[in-house]
């Protein structure tokens, strides 16, 4: 957690997904899926990620990402494994002359992985833990679609939510960013019909879908106050 003290007056941020948003996913074969990288070899930055940070700060906004990593909570992912994946993303992001204002991640999951050790860690404050397990399992107001990640932040930074946005791959960030009360773009390559069949879930309409990021920096240039 930042140990900011706020700002006296309000700001506006650019809160933004990290997995499929600034980098791209990763081809886990042991479960067969895409996943997050968990080695900083594995980091590739998604087109247009550094020049969607620079433009955001350019325009006044600070730019926080928020991410789920519960390979934390499921034993699948340590926390000298994330610290090196996040510098090897802040420095490509550098070679592209962009860097983030801060950056938040839940390690929760609800249930973690079945037969994995539950062991104690040494702090229960999000993003600081030594290791392990137990503290990790179970609800928490933090991971998305909760908007706890964005709260924090916008109390740290003193940021004002309505003059702010979430922008990320997936539903639940809309619904987090949307929670939040800010304003939501959609990332995503799917056509708007097959991307309207998912908006049923609560607060998961985003208020525009950008199909890369330099559409959704035009977005957010466009409504700017």
């Amino acid at each position: 957690m930042s140990n900011r003290k706020p700002l006296s007056a309000p700001r506006k941020a650019v809160f933004i997904d990290r997995d499929g948003t600034l980098n791209e996913m990763v081809y886990d074969e042991t479960h067969g899926l895409m996943d997050s990288p968990r080695r900083p070899e594995q980091v590739r930055l998604m087109p247009h990620a550094a020049e969607f940070l620079r433009g955001v700060k350019a325009l006044g906004y600070l730019a926080i990402v928020v991410t789920n990593q519960p390979g934390l909570a499921k034993g699948t992912l340590s926390e000298r494994e994330l610290r090196s994946v996040h510098a090897r993303l802040a420095k490509l992001l550098k070679a592209g002359g962009a860097a983030w204002d801060d950056l938040r991640y839940c390690p929760h999951h609800p249930t973690g992985a079945p037969g994995l050790p539950a062991i104690v860690p040494t702090s229960r404050r999000v993003g600081t833990t030594a290791g392990g397990l137990r503290n990790y399992i179970g609800p928490c107001d933090c991971r998305k679609p909760k908007p706890g990640l964005l709260l924090r932040a916008a109390e740290d930074f003193a940021v004002d939510l309505r003059a702010s946005w979430m922008v990320g791959d997936g539903l639940i960030d809309v619904q987090a960013g949307r929670r939040a009360g800010c304003r939501s773009i959609l990332f995503t390559t799917l056509k708007v019909r097959q991307a309207e069949r998912f908006f049923e879930l609560e607060k998961g309409c985003p208020d525009y879908i950008a199909p890369d990021l330099n559409a959704a920096l035009a977005i957010i240039r466009k409504n700017a106050p």
